[in-house]
């Protein structure tokens, strides 16, 4: 069975089975600081013709969400299993960070 939620001022879109959903990555927020983090400011996976900007619409940027797109590639309702999407050098200073 699958579950899944409204959000207002989204428009809803319905999946067939098989398709690709893409996975959006947003700001990162911390309680050690004030300002809101880019997700790519961390060492994450980045996808392979680059960042781009993703906003659904235009709440999302006036919000000051940073809707990104992401590495990660998933299909609805297809069983998937880990999969490696980079390999990470990650010295003292990023893992200080």
């Amino acid at each position: 069975s699958t579950n899944g939620f409204y959000l207002p001022g989204i428009a809803r879109k319905e999946y067939a089975e098989g398709e690709i959903v893409k996975l959006k990555v947003n700001k990162l927020t911390s309680i050690h600081s004030l300002l809101p983090l880019d997700y790519y400011h961390l060492p994450f996976c980045k996808p392979p013709n680059g960042v781009k900007m993703d906003h659904e619409n235009l709440g999302e940027f006036l919000a000051g969400d940073r809707i990104d797109n992401s590495p990660y590639r998933l299909n609805m309702r297809t069983e998937m299993y880990c999969e490696q999407l980079c390999i990470a050098d990650l010295g003292k200073a990023e893992i200080v960070e």
